[in-house]
């Protein structure tokens, strides 16, 4: 193992001094050779914090979840990699109560379908102990996982296999062994739902929220229920905040026993979504919404309620920076009003995902980098600490020591040769009379819009968007229009305008 330090430069956007230098911040990177990143961060009994993602560097097959243990002031502990053959992506991990950790993402090595929910449960160094899918013959997804009082799991996500809709909210609720005691799937028919994150309410209520859209609409609206521990529904609404498409990312509950919603307002037609934050109470009931306006394109991640009432946010954003894209880390007041909005990042691109803060009351703010000079291969792991939940006060220039660890957990033999991710394509209903949907997995950051050819390669419609729905997926919709019944060639391009992606469609 290597470590190099080395000093940076960062630009905040908050005018006090926040600390002396050994009280105030670092910033950590963590990775091998090729794309590792952290889709969220826990803080741990002991002090430190896990983390889980993703990794293309490290494991048995083409991707494999990517756990990383560290101490509390961001040393590293172990790495681990979970998966088989084929592809895992790593999402939400739980800390248990024998000190281990529960960890869920979607696999397609094993299980029923092309994906399925992929849950993986470990002692305390990150050993394997079992694992569990869980799904039917289609694509089915886990996102969130809790631990509950009785050492069982509740897990939500997004399901293809089951329910009513073209997607479906997806609640799993299994025993200390992983066994499943039920299932849920929630969705309407000729709608796309999904569940992004949960959040246990008094271990009798789940709070879950995500998104909801269809029926060839263009908009997409925050979706919340709340249910109880044995999958009744006790409150089940959409929030249409505008005329835009509303999307909720993350989902924690406050002090009050309410909850706080941090996602986008997404103008789509402008290309321009923004933050948002959405308060309910402890029943569901709407209080508040703040949208966060910028000059760019701003998608939010995750949010907190901090012990003295006021939130901290996480977002990534094009609008503030050095470079492309940059971390965003927000603090408001307990109304949402935002008090402090300080980015960091290199010359590239930067995304935040998720906040975790100890018991000492210390930030941790976690997500992804790929600026040079930041990582040891394509994406690394980016981690910022602040010391303190409830003073967030940073000086506008500021020396933060930077620090990058070179993971060395074995790489298999051919993995290095991998360094670009291809986006599965699911087009449903297909063949198609009316209207078709088109889902994309395996997307980053930023914009991405398909085209339709007809068999003899004459491009029919240009250019239609795709919008981010949650975990790297982007979602379009195809009318039927003036296509006559035939053979069509649906690809997706990216923000340069690169065809990444493709999948044959019959019309009829």
């Amino acid at each position: 193992m290597k470590r190099i330090f080395i000093i940076i430069v960062v630009f905040l956007g908050c005018s006090n001094l926040y600390g002396q230098y050994k009280d105030t911040a670092f910033i950590y990177t963590y990775g091998g050779i090729q794309n590792d990143v952290c889709n969220q961060i826990k803080p741990t009994y002991d002090g430190g914090y896990i983390m889980i993602g993703t990794s293309n560097s490290f494991g048995c097959g083409n991707t494999d979840f990517y756990a990383v243990k560290i101490d509390s002031v961001g040393r590293h502990e172990w790495s681990k990699t979970y998966g088989g053959l084929e592809n895992e992506e790593g999402f939400s991990v739980t800390p248990t109560f024998d000190k281990g950790y529960a960890f869920i993402g979607f696999t397609d090595s094993y299980g029923a379908g092309g994906y399925d929910v992929y849950l993986v449960k470990t002692d305390s160094l990150g050993n394997f102990q079992w694992q569990r899918t869980y799904g039917g013959s289609d694509w089915d997804f886990g996102y969130s996982i809790q631990q509950l009082s009785d050492s069982g799991f509740v897990i939500c996500g997004l399901t293809y296999s089951y329910g009513p809709g073209n997607g479906n909210v997806y609640i799993i609720r299994t025993n200390k062994n992983g066994d499943t005691l039920w299932t849920r799937a929630i969705g309407d028919s000729g709608y796309y739902s999904v569940g992004n994150s949960i959040c246990v309410q008094k271990d009798s209520l789940y709070g879950i929220v995500g998104n909801k859209s269809g029926l060839g609409s263009e908009d997409t609206v925050v979706y919340f229920t709340l249910m109880d521990n044995k999958g009744i529904i006790k409150k089940d609404t959409t929030c249409k905040i505008s005329t835009n498409s509303n999307i909720g990312n993350s989902i924690r509950e406050t002090l009050d026993h309410g909850f706080i919603i941090f996602g986008s307002n997404d103008n789509y037609k402008l290309g321009k979504p923004d933050e948002m934050m959405i308060k309910l109470d402890s029943i569901g009931k709407l209080q508040w919404v703040q949208t966060y306006t910028s000059s760019g394109y701003s998608i939010g991640h995750d949010a907190v309620q901090a012990s003295d009432g006021s939130y901290l946010a996480l977002s990534t954003s094009n609008a503030y920076g050095l470079g492309g894209f940059a971390m965003r880390v927000w603090h408001m007041d307990s109304h949402g009003n935002p008090l402090c909005g300080p980015s960091f990042g290199g010359t590239d691109d930067e995304q935040g995902n998720s906040i975790a803060i100890a018991k000492n009351g210390n930030v941790m703010f976690a997500g992804t980098t790929n600026s040079i000079g930041y990582t040891v291969g394509l994406d690394d792991a980016y981690l910022v600490r602040l010391k303190n939940d409830s003073v967030f006060n940073i000086v506008n220039y500021y020396l933060f020591p930077y620090l990058q660890f070179k993971d060395t957990t074995s790489c298999t033999l051919g993995i290095e040769m991998q360094s670009v991710i291809i986006p599965a394509i699911k087009i449903y209903p297909n063949p198609t009379s009316n209207s078709a949907t088109i889902l994309i997995q395996g997307g980053t950051n930023g914009k991405y819009s398909f085209r339709v050819y007809n068999e003899i390669g004459a491009c029919v419609i240009q250019n239609s968007p795709l919008q981010p729905i949650s975990h790297g997926q982007f979602i379009g919709y195809l009318q039927k229009g003036s296509l006559t019944a035939g053979v069509y060639f649906c690809e997706i391009y990216n923000t340069d305008g690169i065809a990444i992606t493709s999948s044959k469609i019959i019309v009829e």
